[in-house]
């Protein structure tokens, strides 16, 4: 079946395929009745690095989960929920960097190191929001060349960090992970790639496929089938794996609200606005259920399904999940909760912002670089020498 396009964005086969399987997992599925509605009420707003260390690789530039994800790890980092390392992009956009600077500025966390995709400046993939969201806000990164390439920045960042600690939220492409594995020795750490990784990351999350079924690829595989190869398959990824899949995103409708609920500078509420003006959300939301499930924000909502099995990639290129694996520790993740789920993702998406840094950039035009002004919030990982 052909890709088609939808509020700008490509699924391809996903929504078909996993619409036709939610309706028969729905059958099967108990909700579990548990409520989200005091849990953002009772955070307090800190900032400390309290919380199990991310690294976010995403495909932010036209698709609303992807904003909602990093939305959301601003605000919870603000609570002290999670630590964000660093975000890199993996678009060949090089607006990307900008948009997600200009994110994390509004929520007071302008120094969040940042990294683009090797060859970003081709410019090859669609802008979407990603333009309006650098133009409206403040930030001080102009575009991939202003940041590290994404590999390098993920090598120094994960040198520093403790064994077996952080943990990786995919929600875009391959790229940039199966740059990591086959990178060689040097940019902070002694060690090659993979070998780095095994010593450093914790736990592997990513957003795609669907589970135990299986299908062609999808969008995130499709932006780099030999890098989503490299990772799934061969040697692969040596640390544990889990695979939020296709299932999870259809019914999380979000973000309908934010229109009376977010200051206009609120960078949730210009992308929704931009993609669905006020009306109803015309898309559902895979991300940030990822990184919610990633950071353990909501037990009880998702199930840990597949033990003792492993994603593969089956006769068609995409992904299924192999019941028997020598990897014991992989699973996939479905949800049991729905409503406490978009409860929880409603409930924060509004939250703290804007709350740019106190030298406060404001720009007005397209997104040219010779219109940019630079405006530096705070020290950020140098480009590499």
């Amino acid at each position: 079946m052909p890709a088609r396009e939808r509020n700008g964005r490509p699924r391809g086969t996903m929504r078909e395929t996993a619409a036709v399987i939610a309706i028969v997992i729905a059958a099967t599925v108990v909700p579990v009745s548990r409520s989200a509605a005091s849990v953002a009420r009772h955070e307090s707003t800190r900032d400390a690095n309290t919380g199990p260390p991310v690294i976010i690789d995403t495909d932010l530039s036209r698709w609303w989960d992807d904003v909602t994800a990093i939305g959301l790890a601003n605000v919870l980092q603000q609570r002290g929920k999670v630590h964000i390392l660093g975000v890199v992009s993996d678009i060949k956009n090089p607006v990307a960097v900008a948009a997600i600077d200009a994110i994390n500025t509004a929520y007071g966390h302008a120094t969040i190191p940042l990294g683009a995709v090797a060859d970003s400046e081709a410019n090859t993939a669609a802008h979407g929001y990603s333009d309006q969201l650098a133009t409206r806000l403040p930030h001080s990164i102009r575009d991939s060349d202003d940041v590290p390439g994404a590999v390098a920045l993920y090598r120094r960042l994960l040198a520093r960090e403790p064994d077996h600690s952080v943990t990786i939220v995919s929600i875009g492409g391959y790229t940039n992970l199966a740059g990591l594995l086959g990178s060689k020795r040097g940019q902070g750490s002694s060690l090659p790639g993979r070998a780095l990784v095994a010593k450093k990351v914790k736990r592997l999350v990513i957003m795609d496929g669907i589970f135990p079924g299986g299908g062609p690829p999808f969008t995130n595989q499709q932006l780099d089938l030999a890098a989503a190869a490299a990772v799934v398959g061969g040697d692969g990824w040596p640390t544990p794996m889990a695979w939020v899949d296709g299932l999870d995103g259809i019914q999380t409708k979000v973000g309908a609200t934010l229109c009376i609920t977010a200051p206009p500078a609120n960078p949730m509420r210009i992308v929704y606005e931009a993609l669905f003006g006020c009306g109803p959300p015309g898309d559902g939301n895979w991300d940030a259920p990822a990184l919610l499930y990633a950071i353990g924000d909501l037990p009880g909502v998702f199930s840990e399904l597949g033990q003792g099995g492993a994603a593969v990639v089956n006769a068609q290129g995409g992904l299924s999940w192999q019941a028997h694996s020598p990897r014991p520790s992989d699973l996939y993740v479905h949800v049991v909760d729905q409503q406490t789920l978009n409860q929880r993702i409603d409930e924060l998406l509004p939250l703290g912002s804007p709350n740019p840094c106190p030298s406060r950039l404001r720009r007005h035009g397209p997104v040219e670089r010779s219109e940019v002004v630079s405006m530096r919030c705070g020290d950020r990982e140098p480009r590499d020498s």
